[in-house]
């Protein structure tokens, strides 16, 4: 009954939005609700009003970061589709990878994983789903694309996840990247399969499968082999530039002797590529040069003391989305007539996107801080002790969904699975990074993620679909995970 309790709001939530059809709103709420009525009323999760209030706060201030992205990421989407950039952006695309495959196969796992992995945060979304939208896909087939290329989550935000992870873990950050890609290919390879089904190109299949498989292993062995040498923190822009570097080098082979794409102006793709050229010079000199970094970290920063929570505005990815908002609406010929509607229509979205995550980061929070997300692992923990190593990577899945943070779910976990591992006398090293890789995976169905693809995809009423295929395809690389760590 404690078990069923616990894990209550997430049914109901999950139920009314995959079930009920319900909007992702009226679900978060839902779950909120349910959460802030159990925690109120139940021992032994009962807290006392104000308690709860701090908790729903938390949650609000959580909120914040994620629709700091959503309002750059509906913003830039539109000013690039009002002035031409999506459509200059996709046809220069289809020059540089004639072969719709690999093209498709590139963006995946070559420009979604290099920038998320860059900037994190969902950007690789917001980069991605309109390109496929350009490329003649439907919105709801370009937002799953687009979430698919959240494929490499545990290198996403230069590794900030796993850098915790390795903080709370003791684990060193090189054996967590190490592991964690090996533990991570299944369901790369899933999500390569996946993508071809999606775009209607996985016929010839044994000529697919080979295509999936060689994107696979380059993108694996990189983000192994960077994470090992290198360092976690470029391993993933490595491995998204390997794969896109390779994409070119094949799809152009691959089209030799078919009528060739019409050439794009130079100086209409140098326009286009303006705001985005933007948005990444941005990110990475304020992540890469310690004083630019230190800059914008101490600059225009919102600050709610009571809650130790700070906002650094300037260095937030959502200050550069917006920034080259600004600049691409400056730059690009816009339809200037159509700016004011489509601005009014992107502001609904925004509003909308945002309660619905904020209905779902407000419920994780009142779980957690009444103990209900820890009875959950301790009480599945204690039913299958001896098997214990099978549920390390759906524990991490399950913080990994309901935080759509890789970081936010190791702070939620890792130092419970790691202190069960030493209580167990297992190896800590793979289940620290399967918590890790597992947690990172699992942000792809995160409420978070496809309430973001669907925002910038204009294909909203539509996530409890998205949802639905993330998580069976979650779940699935979840349990391929669970079987290769019981078996090593």
């Amino acid at each position: 009954m404690i078990l069923l309790l616990a894990s209550l709001p997430i049914l109901l939530s999950a139920g009314a939005l995959l079930f009920l059809k319900q909007s992702a709103v009226r679900a978060g709420l839902i779950g909120l609700l349910a959460a802030a009525v159990i925690t109120l009323l139940i021992d032994p999760f009962r807290l006392v009003p104000l308690a709860v209030g701090d908790a729903v706060l938390r949650g609000a201030l959580t909120t914040l970061i994620v629709a700091y992205v959503l309002l750059g990421g509906v913003l830039l989407y539109h000013v690039m589709r009002l002035g031409g950039a999506l459509e200059v952006l996709s046809a220069a695309t289809a020059r540089a990878i004639p072969d719709p495959a690999h093209r498709l196969l590139s963006l995946v796992f070559g420009v979604s994983v290099f920038f998320e992995s860059a900037t994190g945060f969902g950007i690789g979304i917001v980069v991605c789903a309109p390109l496929f939208l350009a490329l003649g896909f439907s919105p709801q087939r370009a937002a799953f694309l687009a979430l698919l290329g959240q494929c490499a989550v545990p290198w996403g935000a230069l590794a900030i996840g796993t850098t915790l992870g390795s903080e709370l873990s003791g684990v060193e950050s090189a054996l967590l990247g190490t592991w964690g890609a090996l533990y991570s290919v299944p369901f790369i390879l899933l999500c390569g399969a996946v993508a071809l089904v999606i775009g209607n190109l996985w016929r010839p299949l044994g000529k697919r499968a080979l295509q999936v498989l060689c994107y696979s292993a380059l993108l694996v062995v990189v983000l192994a082999a960077s994470s090992r040498w290198i360092g976690v923190e470029l391993a993933g822009v490595l491995g998204g530039l390997a794969v896109l570097g390779m994409g070119i080098l094949l799809g152009r082979q691959a089209a030799l002797g078919e009528e060739k794409q019409e050439e794009v102006p130079f100086s209409l793709l140098l326009h286009a590529l303006i705001p985005v050229m933007v948005l990444v010079a941005g990110l990475l000199v304020t992540r890469l040069l310690p004083p630019l970094q230190a800059w914008s970290l101490g600059h225009m920063v919102f600050v709610v003391e009571r809650f130790d929570y700070a906002l650094p505005l300037l260095y937030h990815p959502g200050f550069w989305m917006v920034l080259a908002s600004l600049v691409g609406a400056l730059v690009l010929p816009l339809a200037r007539g159509q700016l004011p509607a489509a601005l009014g229509q992107a502001g609904r979205q925004w509003t909308m996107a945002t309660f619905a995550v904020a209905g779902f980061l407000c419920m994780a929070q009142v779980m957690y801080d009444a103990g209900m997300v820890r009875t959950l692992a301790e009480g599945v923990t204690a039913v299958l002790a001896e098997n214990f190593v099978l549920l390390v990577p759906f524990i991490g899945a399950l913080g990994g969904f309901i935080t759509a943070s890789n970081a936010g779910a190791n702070a939620m976990f890792m130092q419970f699975q790691a202190s069960s591992a030493q209580a167990l006398n297992l190896q800590l090293e793979p289940l620290a990074a399967a918590q890790n890789a597992a947690a990172a995976n699992a942000t792809l169905a995160s409420p978070g993620r496809v309430v973001l693809a669907a925002l910038v995809t204009n294909c909203g009423g539509q996530e409890d679909q998205l949802m639905r295929r993330g998580l069976l395809l979650v779940l699935a690389g979840t349990l391929a995970m669970s079987l290769m760590l019981a078996w090593i």
